[in-house]
């Protein structure tokens, strides 16, 4: 498998000025003993902040690209995939209008995820001047996929019958939604701090997790989606953009009722639509987002419990301590 991650900038678009980031060869078969490679890449050309950057972790059938880049001027970031893989790709935050080579259309990349299986890639995303693309690609070869999900597991019957069949395979023609479970454990994967046979073992772990999530999803949205509940494309659109009113209000949420009114759909539509696109209710979607800021504040800063349940828009610190030992199973004045 041959991997290529790439951004080009050029006023005259009839030219291509790229800037290579990686070029990787990688072994098809798995094997458990290889050690991770890790290596990270700082954009240069004066088109890009200085703090852009591109990590890259790599073995024996796998490459984890995780992409923060902001430009100046229009660029491209590129990813050329020659042979067979098993593509798991996150868009987490950023504008950019993808450019698929292979013809499909282009979509919203804001907070989505797709799991594709393809004999070649080659995918561009055209970045608007003054946007930030932040991105998480995984690409695993068919040995290294299969040992981690058994060809006969029937989570994934009709993406093994593309693989067998060297037929090239996407869950989503409009891809999935991005929901909490999914950043938080792409957040977890940036921020381990393990090394060594650790760090692969919680990688593959936290990987499986995400393949788990992603089948999850598609059986709750594509498979079983008809028999549960219609929804109409508009209506898919509307209860997106609830969840980002949420992202953005966990401390101090509307009502459902007012949520409802925001986005225009009615209550009733949105509870189920929510609970069907993302697996929980509004309300512990709410309060999970709620509780994971209160332990990112408890462990990251040094705030009182008082200060912390200010933040998080809880008026009484009390009911702000029963709700996280309720979530955690134990008081934030244990942690700090």
């Amino acid at each position: 498998m041959k991997v290529i991650s790439l951004l080009k900038s050029c006023n005259n678009k009839n030219l291509l000025s790229e800037h290579v980031l990686c070029n990787i060869n990688i072994a098809e078969e798995y094997n458990i003993e290889t050690g991770l490679s890790q290596d990270s890449f700082v954009i240069d050309g004066g088109f890009a902040d200085n703090n852009s950057v591109i990590k890259q972790l790599s073995t024996n059938g796998l490459v984890l690209l995780d992409n923060r880049v902001t430009v100046w001027e229009e660029a491209d970031f590129c990813i050329d995939v020659a042979g067979d893989s098993i593509l798991m790709e996150f868009m987490l935050n950023g504008d950019p209008v993808p450019d698929d080579l292979t013809g499909k259309r282009p979509y919203s990349a804001i907070g989505l995820h797709n799991l594709r299986f393809t004999n070649k890639l080659n995918k561009v995303y055209r970045l608007n001047r003054n946007t930030t693309l932040d991105s998480f690609h995984i690409l695993l070869s068919k040995n290294y996929y299969y040992k981690l999900i058994g060809k006969t597991s029937k989570v994934q019957n009709e993406l093994a019958d593309h693989i067998e069949n060297n037929v090239s395979f996407e869950l989503s023609e409009n891809y999935f939604p991005m929901t909490f479970d999914i950043a938080g454990i792409i957040n977890e994967v940036r921020s381990c701090t393990r090394t060594g046979s650790f760090h692969r073992l919680c990688l593959e772990i936290k990987i499986l997790q995400l393949l788990l999530l992603q089948f999850e999803q598609y059986h709750n949205m594509i498979v079983h989606l008809p028999s549960k509940q219609n929804l109409h494309p508009d209506d898919v659109e509307k209860i997106k953009l609830a969840k980002n009113i949420l992202d953005d209000s966990y401390n101090n949420p509307p009502t459902i009722k007012q949520l409802s009114q925001l986005v225009g759909v009615n209550e009733s539509k949105l509870k189920a639509g929510f609970k069907t696109m993302f697996n929980t209710t509004i309300h512990s979607y709410v309060l999970k987002l709620r509780m994971d800021k209160a332990n990112q504040l408890v462990k990251a800063q040094n705030l009182q419990v008082q200060e912390v349940a200010m933040e998080l828009g809880y008026k009484n610190p009390s009911h702000f301590s029963a709700a996280f030992k309720k979530h955690f199973g134990f008081l934030p004045t244990e942690m700090i």
